[in-house]
Formats: structure tokens, C-alpha cells, sequence
């Protein structure tokens, strides 16, 4: 409890600060009507590029999109007649609460005070949802809860907490006897509020040929999430951990970055999302000085870079189910979009790696009944862009305009503008 108080006064702190400083915020929802005029709309439902459609909002929720419609009198009007407009953009791997500064030995009160301002810059950034897997001190679940009660600006987030990491030698392939632990471990995850599991099915870059849980605990760990109707995400680098995991049947292998033909077969026949993160190695290798990395582990993030783009390209082209998730970290939080061009450079089109930040991103957290897309029914999370990303996705890492559940978190539409 005592944390967890740190940590509310820690983000409460923060927020009191951005707000008194100017910093960007949401206005209050309307409680009448809201029309955007959009010049060129991607629903990120269908595959048809709409001209001139009008969407109109009921305080949080989209109430209908349409073609050349008619703005309802007295309706509040927002032009976006020289944008493209696009569903909010889905990061389905951020580590929230990470920064240049964390070593692992801090106080869950001060990393809530970074993982506040990353939050902010990752909304800014076009991002309007996000499954964040891995935080200590169960700070992104506060975060979470504060940014639902409009507290501090930030995107909806499936947290997981804490995850699921082991340090004991790898196991054998008999029956474990942590299996009773391990329920143990999510039932107590479930009962904090997370949204999701994450575990370590392999070490991270550099970790070593281990297997950190075996096919059978894996498969207890998703048997216990689900019945308490949550997902699986795994965290597996080689192969026989992303067999394992995937053959225990979690709802995603995150990285997977030495897939074989067998791996590939099972992903499609499970139907288990890859999240590959490829962006990722570049991300740290540019910015040596700000990681205390050693060698070995450096060296591993130089293999890790030469192998990825070729491991995606092979598991894409096989028809495994691809979706995007940056791996966000210390000084990547609101340039999660250079996923995106890094899946383009892998091989997606355009249109595919939108769907894979959108609609697939939401089916995979399992909230594609309220986000993901433009469609009635659904929350009033979108973005606009000055250019055509289906022509050039590095539009999506300039986004001029950002509305979450009908509020306006950013809005650079008519900046340069003479008035």
C-alpha cells in the first residue's frame, strides 16, 4: 500500500506540474455534438480510402462516418479538410515507466514522474493505446487508473505489471514443481487489476541459450490468465523458447527473433501474433552513451539488429500473423512510429503495417470492440497527418492532430497559418 500511495502522489505531482506549465492536455469532452471534416479518411475497417467524409462524435464515442455528409446545425466543427485522418495509432509493446536515468534500484515514486511525461509524449505522438508488458511497483497500473479518471494525459493502456522473469537455471523438460507458483504469481496479477501477462519464455539480447520456462509452465501460466480472461504475452528471442510458448498457446511471441520453418508452421496454425520490435537494436545502438551496457551485451544488440529484418521478412512472407509493437524504452517513448517504417522497410505495404498499428493491434490486446478502428460504436481515438501515408509511412511520425475518446490531446492542424 505504501507504494502504491508513493507512486498516486508521485504522478498527481506531475501532472499539477505539466498543467501549470502549459503543457499539451485534453479539453473537457462536449456534451453535444462534434463533426470532423476530414480531406481523405482511412477508417482501418475497410480497405476504401474515403474523400470528404464527416465523422460525427457524441461525447466519447463515434456515432457514424460518412461520405459528403451534413454537419448537424449547432454541431461543434473540426476541420481536418487538408489532413489525412486514421484510426489512432495501437503500440502493443511500450515499457512505460523506462527512462535514461533507471538502473532498477530506484523508487517506484520517482520513475512514476518519468513514466508520467512518457506517457504524455507517446499520446502526442499519435499513440492512443497502448499494452505496456513489464513495469515494477505496479506503476503502470496506477498510471493506467489515473489516465481512465482524466488525471494526467496519456494513451489507454493494457498493463500488465510485473512480470513474470526467472533467474534459476533452465529447466528440464520434466514437470516442474513451480507450476503451483506460477498460478500463484498471475492470480496475484489478476487480483492487482492487470490487464495482461507477460512472461519470459528466454532471456533478453545477450542473455544466453536458456529456456526460462518449459512448454507444461508455460501452459499453466495461460491456463491460469485465462481463466481469469486474460492474454499471454511472450517475451522469446529462440527458437524452442517461441516453440514452447507458442505449443502452450500464449497470445503472442514477442521479438521472436530466430524463427525456423517449424516455429513459422506453428505460429499460423495457432494463429500467434509476432510482434518483432525491430526497431528496437537501432534505438539502443545510436545512443550508446546513454546505456550502461557491457560489451558482450552490445554485441548482442549488433547481432540482434542483422537478424531481425530477415526473420520478419521470412515469418511475413510465410502468412504469420504480424503486429506492431515498438518495444518502447528510454527515449524511444513518442517515436513509436518508426516501428511502422521499419515494418515497410521489412517488406509490408503501407496499408498492411497501418493495420498491423490499428485494427490487428486492437484484436490482439482484445479491444477491437471499442478501438482499433472508425466505425460507430467505437471511442473517437484518432489522428490526422499532413501527407498520404499509404504513399510515405513516415507521415505517421509527424502527426499534426491527436484526439482520444473525443477529447483533443494535440492540435498542430493550422500551425504556420496567418490569422
Amino acid at each position: 500500500m505504501k507504494i502504491r500511495t508513493l507512486t498516486l502522489i508521485a504522478i498527481l505531482a506531475a501532472a499539477n506540474l505539466a498543467l501549470s506549465s502549459g503543457a499539451a492536455s485534453s479539453s473537457r469532452p462536449q456534451t453535444g455534438m462534434t463533426a470532423v471534416i476530414c480531406g481523405t479518411l482511412i477508417d482501418g475497417h475497410s480497405d476504401r480510402v474515403l474523400k470528404d467524409a464527416v465523422i460525427l462524435i457524441k461525447n466519447d464515442r463515434i456515432i457514424s462516418v460518412g461520405e459528403h455528409s451534413i454537419v448537424p446545425p449547432g454541431a461543434r466543427v473540426i476541420d481536418l479538410g487538408k489532413f489525412t485522418v486514421l484510426p489512432g495509432l495501437i503500440d502493443t509493446h511500450t515499457h512505460l515507466t523506462y527512462h535514461y536515468d533507471q538502473r532498477g534500484n530506484e523508487r517506484p515514486a520517482v520513475t512514476a514522474i518519468y513514466a508520467t511525461e512518457n506517457a504524455r509524449l507517446t499520446l502526442e505522438a499519435g499513440f492512443t493505446t497502448v499494452r505496456n508488458l513489464g513495469a515494477g511497483g505496479r506503476v503502470d497500473l496506477d498510471l493506467r487508473d489515473l489516465i481512465n479518471r482524466g488525471v494526467v494525459a496519456g494513451p489507454r493502456i493494457a498493463a500488465s505489471g510485473e512480470p513474470i522473469i526467472s533467474n534459476d537455471a533452465a529447466p528440464t523438460e520434466q514437470p516442474s514443481p513451480r507450476l503451483a507458483s506460477l498460478r500463484e504469481f498471475v492470480d496475484r496479477q489478476a487480483e492487482a487489476g492487470a490487464d495482461v501477462i507477460k512472461v519470459f519464455a528466454t532471456p533478453g539480447a545477450g542473455g544466453g541459450d536458456k529456456l526460462l520456462y518449459n512448454e507444461e509452465e508455460i501452459r499453466a501460466i495461460v491456463d491460469e490468465a485465462a481463466r481469469h480472461h486474460l492474454k499471454v504475452a511472450a517475451h522469446a528471442h529462440l527458437t524452442r523458447g517461441i516453440k514452447a510458448a507458442v505449443r502452450a498457446g500464449v497470445a503472442s511471441i514477442e521479438h521472436g527473433s530466430m524463427l525456423d520453418d517449424e516455429a513459422i508452421k506453428l505460429m499460423i496454425e495457432h494463429h500467434t501474433a509476432l510482434v518483432p520490435t525491430m526497431y528496437l537494436p537501432n534505438h539502443y545502438l545510436a545512443h550508446r552513451d546513454r546505456f550502461p551496457f557491457d560489451e558482450p551485451r552490445w554485441q548482442a544488440l549488433e547481432d540482434l539488429r542483422g537478424r531481425m529484418m530477415p526473420n520478419f521478412r521470412k515469418a511475413l512472407a510465410a502468412g504469420v500473423w504480424c503486429v506492431m509493437g515498438s518495444d518502447a524504452v528510454a527515449g524511444l517513448h513518442g517515436q513509436n512510429a518508426k516501428e511502422i517504417e521499419w515494418m515497410v522497410k521489412a517488406g509490408m505495404t503501407p496499408a498492411q503495417a497501418i493495420r498491423a498499428a490499428t485494427l490487428d493491434a486492437a484484436k490482439l490486446i482484445g479491444w477491437d470492440d471499442r478501438v482499433g478502428s472508425i466505425e460507430p460504436g467505437k471511442f473517437a481515438d484518432f489522428i490526422a497527418v499532413q501527407g498520404d501515408p499509404l504513399k510515405d509511412i513516415t507521415e505517421l511520425e509527424r502527426v499534426k492532430f491527436v484526439m482520444k475518446g473525443g477529447q483533443v490531446a494535440i492540435d498542430l492542424s493550422r500551425a504556420g497559418e496567418k490569422h
